[in-house]
């Protein structure tokens, strides 16, 4: 594995709500890995990703989705992996054609070659900047190269993720709401995923297609992600009177219970293709 440090960590990583650098990131990434990594696989080997080619994973987290295109495009392959925040890509990744940097994709440049696919789960949904973000890794394609985007959209389904019966579902649909609030104070969209169609053509993707994904009766997974996120921000939704401490700690109290049935969040997959 080979660690450049060419580009510097910006500081962009104080616009995202849920830092890497938390205790509650490790659960998150597991949880998001579960619920999600099996769609992004589909969407990635739908594309042809295959020996030899080269990709780059934007905002690589945890690294399931490297260590994924590691063993699909093989030892004759190459993945860059990228991340504001690498601390987790280092620990972790061991495939020796894999390159890990820190790279803040709506600020710096690209500083590898042309990419056969470019990826990116949920980094676009925190960048304010996502017109020049969609460009730049538009501008890292070879001809004929496939950028897959995958981000959230809350407008679809209430967002309250705890079964409509549950004793907490309407206290989860307010929390949900609140930590939406937080979000979009730090300038997230969280209503991007039904855009992104239309910001891969307006960046000149052909072959524009999109699909979306929600979990029903999804197991320990969703209730681990939504604990792991209420809890990190928990303070801050207190700070900003958005939600009742009692509340908050009767909420995160009822997340440790295995019975409580939730769905997952919804999850919009957009695909396109530079034009030869």
């Amino acid at each position: 594995m080979k660690i450049t440090q060419e580009v510097a960590l910006t500081d962009g990583a104080d616009r995202y709500l849920f830092d890497n650098k938390a205790r509650q990131a490790g659960d998150r990434f597991g949880a998001l890995g579960s619920l999600f990594d099996p769609v992004t696989f589909r969407h990635l080997d739908d594309l042809g990703i295959g020996p030899g080619q080269r990709c780059w994973e934007v905002g690589a987290g945890g690294g399931s989705v490297v260590r994924w295109l590691a063993d699909r495009v093989g030892p004759s392959g190459f993945v860059w992996a990228t991340d504001l925040d690498v601390q987790w890509l280092e620990t972790d990744l061991q495939q020796p054609n894999v390159q890990i940097s820190r790279h803040d994709v709506a600020r710096d440049e690209v500083t590898e070659d042309r990419f056969d696919a470019v990826h990116e789960r949920l980094v676009l949904i925190h960048v304010p900047e996502t017109v020049a973000a969609v460009e730049r890794m538009v501008s890292a394609l070879r001809p004929g190269g496939w950028l897959l985007v995958e981000d959230f959209d809350s407008e679809i389904g209430d967002g309250g993720y705890v079964d409509a019966y549950s004793d907490v579902a309407g206290l989860s649909r307010s929390i949900a709401l609140a930590v939406r609030t937080l979000l979009n104070m730090r300038g997230a969209d969280t209503a991007l995923g039904s855009k992104l169609p239309h910001l891969l053509r307006a960046a000149g993707l052909s072959d524009v297609r999109a699909d979306a994904y929600k979990a029903i009766e999804c197991g320990d997974a969703t209730r681990e992600l939504v604990r792991a996120n209420v809890v990190q921000v928990r303070d801050q939704l207190v700070e900003h009177k958005l939600v009742a401490p009692d509340d908050l700690d009767r909420y995160i109290e009822r997340l440790e219970d295995p019975t409580l049935r939730l769905t997952s969040p919804t999850l919009v997959s957009a695909w396109g293709r530079r034009p030869a």
